[in-house]
């Protein structure tokens, strides 16, 4: 709208050296009124087509798992998974299936095993999944799976993208799944990352992703961009779907299936998504030796771009009318129940579950972002002392404070210019949480005052500044 607008008045400025008709007047503004109407019903109908497409994706999906049910029992393939699933057979544990398609409503949301649809092609060794060309892509309580690319493709690197769950998805041929218990013992035989790991935690949208990226511009170095299977598992321990000791169990496994040796590769950042941060206690008792680092922002700043993406995507525009509209609330409460199990931490919880059916869709997603910076602070008051960086500090001394994390991190001085150089391009570019790609993307929602009250509101109710402070952690990287 303020695109339109701004083309209005400027056809009007340039008409002031002439009188003005009123027939001129008439239809400049509406044709702009015009444009903005035809916009608005073409977003509608990309967003109907983007929710009808998907939507066919996950009843074709059902529809084809049903059959498969029925076609695996008559060939005996079901009987191979059932011998696998209760520890019968190691050998041939891992069932591979060749993708025919693949689908998801929001590419933000943490991977599922149903986001492909895959025919039976065989079953392979665990040692199959050594393969570099073979990366964990999600684990559920009952299974690990993995996905094939293309020798071509390395889901690591930036230059394919910027996330490694995004590359995985847009490029796999092949998925593996391996039952739980192999996968633990085959993640036994791997054992512990044998090169260097750097940890990058961090409150999300606040320069993690550029510091995964400046540390990979050093030779031998390898970036673990947001490998999802952290993040199924972390959003299972807020379900209770695992016991502490299986939630442990499998972190462990993840991490050094993650960290499997490859050629060339000297040192490993490992960058996960902000809610991975109720495992870094486990994390620091299982890999002592890694080193870690928390990213963070002001959280104005942090809202904001999370505001910015979440409109970009149809699901989270979808679920935000479904939160935010009175008669769904009244009549499906259960779609905002739903959205309180992704709060990290009892604490948070019970701090905020009165306020939370007073407030929209923001509020709830500050509750589920900053809840995360809660429990990093709870880790704080522990005795675990993780130095912090803030993402203005960067911005301003970018040479001081690369050269004081490369000190932290045991990394040569030499290469700290050599790092610099990821800040000369789009970190994130491709994907909606891309700034300057969608800088001129029209359509977005401006946040409005309902929007900001309910962000302070649950920052107050979490004890965090609101968004017009400054936030500062302890153990800062420049004390």
């Amino acid at each position: 709208m303020n695109y339109i607008l701004k083309e209005i008045l400027e056809q009007l400025i340039q008409q002031m050296d002439r009188p003005l008709s009123f027939a001129a007047v008439s239809g400049i503004i509406g044709g702009g009124l015009f444009m903005w109407n035809l916009s608005r019903l073409l977003s509608t109908l990309k967003t109907t087509w983007e929710v009808v497409n998907i939507s066919t994706y996950y009843v074709c999906h059902s529809v084809v798992r049903a059959l498969q049910r029925l076609l695996w029992t008559y060939n005996g393939v079901a009987d191979q998974l059932v011998m696998a699933e209760y520890g019968a057979v190691y050998d041939t544990c891992v069932h591979v299936q060749s993708i025919i398609h693949r689908g998801r409503f929001s590419i933000m949301n943490h991977p599922r095993p149903w986001d492909f649809i895959g025919v039976h092609e065989g079953f392979a060794h665990p040692q199959t999944l050594l393969n570099p060309c073979i990366t964990l892509y999600c684990v559920t309580p009952t299974h690990a799976y993995f996905l094939q690319c293309p020798e071509d493709i390395d889901v690591h690197s930036s230059s394919i993208s910027p996330f490694m769950y995004m590359a995985q998805y847009y490029h796999a041929e092949k998925m593996y799944s391996i039952p739980l218990g192999h996968f633990h013992r085959l993640a036994d035989e791997v054992g512990d990352p044998r090169v260097p790991v750097i940890w990058i935690t961090s409150t999300g949208r606040c320069g993690s992703t550029l510091v995964g990226q400046m540390l990979e511009k050093l030779p031998g170095t390898r970036c673990l961009s947001e490998p999802d299977s952290l993040t199924n598992i972390s959003l299972m321990q807020r379900a209770s779907q695992m016991s502490p000791d299986e939630l442990s169990k499998a972190i462990r496994s993840t991490v050094r299936l993650l960290c499997k040796e490859a050629p060339g590769v000297q040192r490993i950042a490992f960058k996960c998504r902000f809610n991975c941060v109720t495992e870094l206690e486990p994390i620091l008792e299982h890999f002592p030796q890694f080193r870690h680092i928390y990213v963070y922002r002001n959280l104005g700043s942090v809202m904001k771009s999370y505001f910015k993406f979440l409109h970009r995507d149809t699901a989270m525009c979808v679920l935000e009318w479904l939160v935010n509209s009175h008669l769904v609330s009244l009549t499906m409460p259960f779609v905002r129940n739903y959205l309180v199990h992704f709060i990290a931490g009892q604490e948070c919880q019970e701090k905020v579950s009165a306020l939370l059916p007073k407030v929209n869709f923001m509020g709830y997603v500050t509750a589920i972002i900053c809840s995360c910076i809660v429990e990093f602070q709870s880790l704080t008051r522990k005795g675990i002392i993780i130095q912090t960086l803030h993402y203005n500090d960067l911005m301003r001394s970018p040479v001081e404070v690369t050269s004081q994390l490369f000190q932290l991190l045991s990394l040569p001085q030499d290469y700290v210019h050599m790092s610099l150089g990821a800040m000369q391009h789009d970190t994130q570019h491709g994907t909606i949480l891309s700034n300057i790609y969608y800088r001129n993307y029209t359509n977005a929602r401006q946040m409005t005052g309902k929007d900001t009250k309910d962000i302070n509101v649950m920052l107050q109710a979490m004890g965090l500044p609101d968004m017009n402070e400054e936030m500062r952690l302890p153990n800062s990287l420049m004390d």
